[in-house]
């Protein structure tokens, strides 16, 4: 496959791997072949940290009256938990946050498929919050997953790219759900494009993102809040590298 390649010259093509440099180390940044191979089939795209902080700050004040403080007993779930990028920051704002995923990526998450994932711990305080795939032949399993994950959690926030919002056959999805309209759309300010199968701090494609907060028994409207610009920067963490 012949790598596309953007105006600034660099190639937009999940093929390219990140060279580590002495300002961004990452101990595992090379990846053998069936690693990648699996990445590719399940569409193992890791999150940024510093952006999933940046939309729990914001959302969080949102669901809950009292944030920082939450309702005793919310436990909040990431059934796409891949290598963890978003389960860690996670567990920085919430004391119970459950990970698992279709694949063992070594991190020890139970192995789960999102497609027929079900809270256990009573919709009123399940949340659940994931980046599901958006890519090639699993497109369409973003949506699939949230109405699966609407059954047993009354707040389902996803990661996805700025498009998800649009076409005739997702606004049922977003405006006509039988569970709970799309409540908040948050588009991500600041860039955060994804690498194939790796976290890449300073990875650089022309794609952008926007979190999806869906309220269950929503029937209104949705809300449009930007992320605030300067995330990034007060948000990354050196040890990111290390999830």
């Amino acid at each position: 496959m012949t790598a596309a390649r953007s105006k600034r010259g660099v190639a937009v093509s999940e093929g390219r791997k990140l060279q580590p440099t002495m300002d961004n180390l990452q101990v595992d940044a090379f990846r053998p072949a069936d690693f990648m191979e699996m990445a590719h089939k399940h569409q193992l795209f890791p999150s940024h940290p510093w952006n999933v902080r940046a939309a729990i700050e914001t959302i969080g004040a949102l669901i809950f009256p009292t944030w920082p403080a939450i309702p005793a007993g919310t436990v909040v779930y990431d059934p796409c938990a891949g290598l963890g990028h978003m389960v860690v920051p996670l567990r920085e704002y919430f004391p119970d946050v459950r990970g698992s995923d279709i694949y063992d990526w070594g991190k020890g998450f139970p192995i789960a498929d999102a497609m027929t994932f079900e809270a256990d711990a009573g919709d009123v305080e399940s949340v659940a919050i994931f980046n599901p795939p958006f890519d090639g032949e699993l497109g369409d399993m973003a949506e699939k997953m949230v109405y699966q994950a609407q059954k047993t959690c009354r707040h389902v926030i996803v990661l996805q790219r700025l498009s998800f919002i649009c076409t005739v056959g997702r606004y049922p999805l977003h405006q006509a759900n039988p569970i709970g309209n799309l409540k908040h759309f948050l588009p991500c300010t600041e860039r955060c494009p994804m690498r194939l199968g790796e976290y890449d701090p300073k990875c650089n494609k022309p794609l952008e993102h926007a979190w999806f907060h869906f309220e269950r028994g929503w029937t209104g409207n949705y809300t449009g809040i930007n992320l605030k610009p300067g995330a990034r920067a007060r948000l990354y963490r050196q040890s990111d590298l290390l999830i």
